[in-house]
């Protein structure tokens, strides 16, 4: 059929074709449209009541799920029942809930509390080292005491002789004065053990400032560890700070995305009202569906469009065996649903796309197009009288550059073409419109030319061969 490659053209074809051969009306054509129509809509309905009942089905678990993880990120309270009315209403409630106030970020406390512990540190390693320099040098000038106090003893018994403890005058009657005590030498042991002497007591006199500067030494030390433990403690709570506000803000988060989510869910459920309505919905197409049905079902045109195509199909059986055309042996049927003829073999249907080559196609087309015309004719039908054919006989030429240059003239016919398949054709063409429709026109435009006086009296114009052709040379 014309155009039943294009969108929506099958149908169409479908749909209008009965009519034209009169096996339906108007009526028939508008009622099984709306019959289409109903059932399309009713197979939405059910879709949408199916998934409206699966929801409310689903709806109470999927309602504990959420209420589930808004306990989890402290939005509602726990509950013990599953009742579905407190399920969603404890929803509705988290719908209110407002994010909790973050603390102000303790950053810039941690930064200069860490620069503070650093400079005490150093403080500490300083005030450490001055009295552990302080201390070494204790342990020296003690041990300088110790050394100079054995030297005075030994150079004291030098002066250990004879003398008056209260004058200091030589009391040995029986030996020399001084024994010599008054050389260079005694003087200079003597002057040795008054130096030592003078040191000792130095030193003796410097102990208690040092003692007094360790002290005070190790008292800054304390004082500054004791500084840096207060100082270390306020980082910690800086740092414990600043991890709650990092762990406020995630939990605000995580809280904000089950809030959208509730607000999705309860925006989305299904209210007993709306289930019931599209209930009521569904109940009325199917009501309608089933009185179309009904009314479709009590018109006999299906049986009356079986009859007139199996008349049909008769006249186009006849037509191929006239044109002598492969499978013109066995039954052949029209397919409206694919729109195309089907052969009935014994073993198994073969459709007119599996039936060979042009030769049976061009047959199989012009059979099936005048036996409607046929019908039409001998039934009163508004089909067109007549039949535009453009170049037919193009499948009986070896090429199709071999059929162009024919050029309309009967030498080339008769040379290069099936010259028995292009009389045959156009001998029944002939028959049809004198014996089996008088008065159908059939126009055919050709390249091939037949000498017979029936097909150059049926000629309404001479070939347009060049000259003068078609379109003149010197046209632009």
């Amino acid at each position: 059929f014309y155009r039943q490659n294009e969108q929506f053209q099958p149908q169409t074809i479908r749909d209008t074709l009965p009519i034209l051969l009169g096996s339906s009306t108007n009526d028939r054509f508008e009622l099984e449209a709306k019959l289409r129509m109903a059932q399309r809509e009713l197979r939405i309905s059910a879709k949408f009541l199916e998934e409206a009942r699966q929801a409310i089905d689903t709806s109470q678990q999927k309602g504990l799920s959420l209420l589930s993880e808004a306990r989890s990120v402290g939005i509602v309270r726990a509950i013990t029942d599953t009742d579905k009315d407190e399920v969603f209403e404890l929803l509705r409630g988290a719908l209110q809930w407002k994010p909790q106030s973050v603390p102000q970020d303790a950053s810039d406390d941690i930064s200069r509390l860490e620069e503070r512990i650093a400079t005490l540190r150093q403080e500490r390693r300083d005030i450490q080292t001055r009295a552990d320099s302080a201390r070494q040098f204790a342990k020296q000038a003690g041990g300088f005491q110790s050394e100079a106090s054995e030297q005075r003893d030994r150079l004291l018994s030098i002066g250990a002789l004879p003398k008056n403890p209260s004058t200091g005058e030589w009391q040995w009657p029986f030996a020399e004065k001084n024994l010599g005590l008054d050389s260079s030498i005694a003087t200079a042991l003597l002057n040795e053990v008054t130096s030592l002497d003078a040191e000792l007591a130095i030193v003796a006199g410097q102990r208690p400032r040092l003692e007094s500067y360790l002290a005070d030494l190790d008292r800054q030390i304390r004082v500054t560890t004791d500084d840096i433990r207060g100082v270390e403690e306020q980082l910690a709570a800086a740092i414990a700070t600043n991890e709650l506000v990092s762990a406020m803000g995630n939990r605000n988060s995580a809280a904000a995305r089950v809030v959208g989510r509730i607000s999705l869910f309860l925006e989305n459920l299904l209210p007993n009202s709306e289930l019931v309505a599209l209930e009521a919905k569904h109940e009325r197409l199917r009501r309608k569906v089933v009185e179309l049905e009904r009314r479709v079902g009590n018109d006999t045109s299906h049986e009356r469009l079986t009859s007139i195509l199996n008349n049909i199909a008769g006249y186009i059986s006849q037509f191929i065996r006239e044109l002598e055309a492969e499978f013109s042996s066995f039954p052949v049927r029209i397919d409206l649903t694919n729109l195309t003829i089907i052969f009935d073999r014994s073993e198994r249907s073969v459709p007119m796309s599996r039936t060979g080559g042009g030769e049976n196609h061009l047959a199989y087309h012009i059979s099936t197009l005048l036996a409607l015309h046929l019908f039409a004719v001998k039934s009163g039908r508004p089909f067109p009288r007549f039949l535009m054919i453009d170049q037919p006989t193009q499948v009986y030429f070896p090429s199709e550059q071999i059929y162009k240059q024919a050029d309309g003239s009967i030498q080339k016919t008769e040379e290069d073409a099936d010259l028995a398949a292009v009389r045959r054709l156009f001998a029944w063409l002939r028959k049809f419109t004198e014996e089996l429709a008088p008065g159908f026109q059939i126009i055919v435009t050709e390249h091939a030319n037949l000498r017979d006086e029936w097909f150059q009296s049926a000629l309404i114009e001479k070939p347009w061969s060049k000259p003068p052709a078609f379109v003149p040379d010197d046209w632009d």
